[in-house]
């Protein structure tokens, strides 16, 4: 393997997963290949400041259609 280049690892997941993976990828812009990698590096204790600064964005946007819907009711 080249120097800088990853190795592929893969798994099987059941339907569901795949479809919260789609869901996140939308939402985010992110790539499977990214959603997927943020997951084992929480999972790992290796979550970087670039992911947690994503999800603060992410939350963030949550809430802020949240309050809108709050406000339509």
């Amino acid at each position: 393997m080249s120097q800088g280049q990853k190795p592929m690892v893969g798994a099987r997941v059941p339907q569901s997963w795949k479809e919260q993976i789609e869901s996140i990828c939308k939402e985010s812009g992110k790539t499977e290949s990214e959603v997927v990698q943020e997951a084992i590096a929480q999972y790992l204790g290796r979550t970087d400041v670039t992911a947690i600064a994503s999800l603060h964005k992410r939350v963030a946007a949550l809430e802020r259609q949240y309050q809108k819907l709050v406000r339509l009711v």
